[in-house]
Parts: C-alpha cells; structure tokens; sequence
C-alpha cells in the first residue's frame, strides 16, 4: 500500500467504528480511486499521528517525569521478585508448620504462580482496553491487601488461597510497567527499560534481607522432613516475613497513588483516537520536567497537504439493542450469554493480529522463552533453600538447626546481592554489537552451565560460586527479556502480548513447584539437571528471533 505521501482524514467516530468492526464487516476503501488492503487499514490511518506523536516525545526529552516514573514502574518489578523469593524462603516454615509433606508443598508455590498468570492475562488485557494507569495503580493494591492478610492464614489451604490472590495483584506488574515507562521515553532513552530490571533483583536482596533479620530466631528448622524440633509457637517467622512484605507493597503503592499521580499513556490515547486528551496529557509532562511546550491534536499529524478523497462502504452486523433497565444493572446481568460471548469475541480480536504473518514467529518464540525460562528458574530457585539446608546439615551434623539456617539466610542473601550487577551489564551490553537477542542468548547458555556445575562442585564454596553465577546470569537474561518483549511488540497489541507471555511463564512456574517437589522426594539433584536443560532450550529460542529491537522506536501501530 502507497500513500504517495499523503495523509488521511476521515471523523473520529467514523474511524473508531471502521477499525472496531473489520472483523465482522464487509469493507471496501479507496482512496483517489485506488482500494485499499483491508488488512493494512491500521497502518494506513495512524502512520502519519505516529510519528507526530513521537516527535513530540522526543522533543519533550527525559526529565523528571520520566525519572519518578522509572522509579515508581521499578517499584512493581521489586514487588514481582519480591514475593516470588517470599515464597521461596517461606517455604520450609510453612512445610513445618502445617506438617506438609515435599510432594504437597510445591502447592504452595503453585498457587501464588497460578495467581500471577491469571493476574498476567488479566491486567494486560486490562491496560490496553481500559487504559495503563488504573492497571499501574490496582496490581499494587490487590497485592498489598492480600500480602498482608496471608500473614493471618489459620491453615495450608486458607495460605494458599490467600497467596493466590496476592498472585493475582503482583502479576500484571511485569508486563504493565514495562509498558507503561517505554511510552513515555524518547528512543534514545529506551534502554532505561532494561536498567529498570535493577529493581527486579533487589527485590530478591529485601527478602533475603528481612528473613536473615526474622526467620532463624522466629522459626523451627526442619528435621527429618516434617518433624518438629521446637514449639510450634515459636515458628512464626515466615508470619512475620509476609506482614513486612505486604507493609512495603502499601508503602509502594502509597508513592504511587499520592505522591506521583501517573498521566495516562498518550500513545494508548492516540491508539483509542483521543487526540486532544493526549496532547494535554503531554503538555502536563512538559511541564513537570519544566518546559513549556504548544501542541495540539493537529500537531501530532506531520502533514499539512490536503488529504485525499476517502470513500467507505461497509456493512455492519446486526446489532443488539438492550433497553434503559438492561443498562442500569449491567450488561453481564441484563443478558448474561450475549455479555460473555461478546467478550470472548472481542479477546479473540485482542489476541489475533499476534498470530498473522508478520508476528507469529516472534510470538511463538517469545512465549516459548518466557515458559522454559521460568520452568527451569522456577525449578532451581524454589527448592533452593531446603536444598542448602539438607547440604549443610549433612556438612554440618554437630550444628544447631538454628546455626544452620543463619548460615543459608547469609548464603541466600550473598546469591541476592550478585543479581544487582547483571542488570547493569545487561544494560551495557544490549547497546553492544551482540544486540537483545544475543545479549539474553548468552545470558541464557551461561546460566545453563553455572546449573550444571551447581550439582558437579557440592562443597560450600563450589556451591556459592555456583550460586552468584547463576544470580548474576539469570538476572543479565531477565532483563532483557523483560525489555525486549516490551520493544518488539507494538502499541496496541504491547500489553496483551506481554500479558500473555507472561501468563505462559506463570503455566509452567505452575507446573515446575508440583514436578520439582515429586523429582526432590526421589533425587536433590534431578530437577537441577532438568533446569540445566531448559536454560539451554530457551537461549536456542532467543537466538532464533527474527527481530532485533537495538537501534529501533518501540513500534506504535
């Protein structure tokens, strides 16, 4: 398709109903006499807002808006790692509390993984029909509510339940955030995105942090599996653990709320034809980093040539009419089978541009990469301090149970530390000529050896070698991960396919607590040598990408 130049104009509301009813509606479309490709209408109506709209951005820079922003975007990847290492260092506690045995503890993880996938799928949707802000505000929320009162759980089933609703909350962080902070940045600050992953293992050292500080004086260590060597009211550390974790998630939240007010993303106004409010949106961030800028809807198109002739003619479905009352209470209430299965449609037209020639090899790959990645992290890093403390209660048979556990918290706290430095190389080493894809790639197969080496060298200092290498490796391909799914996929569909990415990781985080825990009751090596394997399965897939994000604007169709 030619535009010869030339820009297009038609009325909003005539737009806005074209680009919603493709799907189910005969459309023909000339202009000057020559008809358009139904399947390039997008293109063909946003090519010349877009890059008005990103002129704007880069004339605006990066300032202070976009620097709270980075930081307050960061606070939702801290919460993510946060938690997932809450549930990693909690879980011995609670194994001993409750009296579960290995093959039914993994449900524990499984379902605060399981949460986070729905919580994936659900806010990614969310933020691109309803907009990023209110997502950006109500992960955090749900996650510190529910964080909180899982410190009061009265049984294993009620943790479980309550977790997974924390889940829920700290899943859509990943893919809203990133998002979210990739608008607002001009593309020669892109690579920020990928800085920000320095939030991710921080989250990691606060909790290492906080259970070396509360778990060894306020737990039971484990002996012979489920027995206890202490009175059991003295086991409230991981109580302890979870109050304090959902107390910072409020704080998080608090900053969020009250002390930035996040503006709507305005290439998600432009994506919904709302011109006018995104050219106030970006005026206010002017503003904030203290420029003054005069833009207007007219501004964000580059053209000033008279737009050709534009003739439409289409043919729309039958449309169901609900009366006033239907509307009063709701459409779910009004007619319950028309509302569901008018949302299942619109989910199939938010998921299928994923899926035509231009994107579907990006998107199998991409998905299969965050599933085998988060199998094989899940599967070494859940069991890994009840794994530590069987190895250093065999090292160690004349020690306490508390001595030994001090030891792990100190030892698990060190791993945390040497995460920091992954995202600051990962961050230098993308803008390198090995680019995204070989950046995570290398990532990828390094951590798959350092595995390896991990069940090979069974001595303390082999095993915290092992140990800061994989911290620092994983975390290297995490944060490009993270920053080039953002990048590859464009504007309207961004949040659903890191949504749904994400979703695919939290499918087999799911699994891999329930597998590794049957695979640990027969060996403590046979899950690591499972993780070694899909480590080196997912930098395959990276380096069989078909895009590569260095030098290029995230995409706004």
């Amino acid at each position: 398709m030619s535009q010869s130049g030339e820009s297009t104009t038609i009325f909003d509301a005539e737009r806005e109903q074209f680009l919603n009813s493709k799907s189910s509606s005969r459309i023909a479309l000339t202009v000057d006499d020559t008809e358009i490709d139904d399947e390039n209408d997008d293109i063909f109506f946003e090519n010349e807002l877009r890059t008005g709209l990103d002129s704007v951005i880069e004339d605006i820079g990066f300032g202070k808006f976009q620097k709270q922003l980075l930081v307050l975007c960061g606070f939702g990847w801290l919460a993510d790692n946060m938690w997932l290492q809450c549930v990693t260092m909690i879980l011995p506690r609670v194994q001993v509390h409750y009296q579960v045995s290995n093959s039914v503890i993994g449900f524990l993880p499984s379902a605060v993984t399981f949460g986070m996938m729905f919580g994936a799928l659900f806010w990614g949707t969310f933020s691109d029909s309803y907009g990023r802000k209110q997502a950006f505000n109500w992960t955090l929320a749900v996650t510190a509510f529910f964080g909180i009162f899982s410190s009061f759980a009265q049984s294993f089933t009620q943790l479980c339940f309550l977790l997974f609703f924390m889940g829920f909350g700290v899943g859509g962080n990943l893919p809203v955030d990133g998002a979210i902070f990739l608008e607002f940045v001009p593309k020669n600050q892109q690579h920020l995105l990928t800085f920000m992953s320095i939030f991710w293992p921080f989250g990691a050292v606060v909790t290492s942090l906080f259970s070396y500080l509360v778990l060894p004086q306020n737990s039971c260590p484990e002996s012979d599996g489920i027995t206890f060597s202490c009175d059991i009211s003295k086991n409230n550390g991981w109580r302890y653990l979870l109050a304090i974790l959902g107390s910072l998630t409020l704080l998080m939240l608090i900053g969020r709320v009250l002390l930035f007010g996040l503006k709507e993303s305005p290439k998600f106004l432009m994506a919904r034809n709302k011109h006018n409010e995104a050219a106030i949106v970006l005026r206010e961030i002017a503003h904030i980093n203290g420029r003054e800028i005069s833009v207007d809807a007219n501004d964000l198109s580059t053209s000033d040539e008279t737009p050709p002739r534009v003739s439409i003619s289409m043919t729309y479905p039958p449309v169901k009419i609900l009366s006033n009352s239907h509307y009063r209470y709701g459409g779910f209430f009004a007619d319950p089978m028309y509302f569901i299965k008018n949302r299942i449609s619109s989910k199939r037209r938010d998921v299928a541009p994923l899926f035509t020639p231009k994107w579907i090899k990006t998107t199998i790959l991409v998905w299969t990469i965050w599933s085998v990645i988060s199998m094989a992290f899940v599967m070494f890093n859940v069991f890994l301090p009840k794994y530590l403390e069987a190895l250093a209660g065999t090292e160690n048979s004349g020690s306490s149970g508390s001595d030994i556990l001090d030891q792990v918290m100190k030892d698990i706290l060190l791993f945390s530390f040497w995460g920091i430095p992954g995202s600051l190389i990962g961050t230098w080493l993308i803008d390198t000529p090995l680019g995204r894809r070989y950046t995570m790639a290398a990532g990828a197969f390094s951590t798959s050896l350092s595995v390896f080496l991990f069940t090979v060298l069974k001595t303390r200092i082999g095993t915290v070698i092992c140990c800061s290498a994989i911290s620092l490796f994983t975390t290297i391909k995490y944060a490009v991960i993270y920053g080039y799914t953002a990048e590859v996929f464009e504007t309207k569909i961004r949040g659903t396919a890191n949504g749904i990415a994400s979703a695919c990781a939290r499918i087999t985080g799911i699994l891999a607590p329930i597998i590794t825990g049957n695979l640990f009751s027969i060996s403590l090596v046979a899950p690591i040598y499972v993780s070694a394997i899909l480590f080196a399965i997912g930098g395959v897939c990276m380096v069989l990408l078909p895009i590569e994000t260095k030098g290029r604007r995230a995409i706004f169709k």
